[in-house]
């Protein structure tokens, strides 16, 4: 016979347990989170780049359209709509190198500190 739970009698699935040192038991943890930070810098610096790297090419190719169509161009309008690419971009991936730096911060580094003894390990 199956059981019915209703939403006030399912077991926890996730649980936000506190951390405690290894070493000597403190729940005085830092999290260093560096894979993290350096992931988005990282990120946000590749997506600008890539991002006003694909706006020049394009800029280049409606140029030479501009130039042989109509009499003026609205540079403006190429400058600002490159400039919100490269934010956009940059959003993105700092975005993606943010989630690929806590996935190393979790699984390869050493991420989290005791604050009592200094001694650096994963939580598992």
């Amino acid at each position: 016979m199956s059981e019915s739970f209703t939403n006030d009698e399912q077991p926890a699935r996730h649980t936000n347990k506190p951390i405690h040192c290894p070493a000597c038991g403190s729940s005085s943890i830092h999290t260093k989170n560096h894979a993290q930070k350096l992931g988005g810098t990282l990120g946000a610096g590749m997506g600008v780049v890539s991002s006003l790297s694909g706006a020049a090419q394009g800029a280049s190719s409606g140029a030479a359209l501009a130039f042989r169509f109509t009499p003026s161009t609205q540079p403006l309008t190429r400058i600002s709509a490159a400039v919100l690419g490269a934010l956009i971009g940059g959003a993105i991936g700092c975005a993606t190198g943010a989630a690929f730096g806590q996935v190393i911060d979790n699984t390869i580094l050493n991420n989290h500190q005791c604050l009592r003894c200094h001694h650096s390990f994963q939580a598992t």
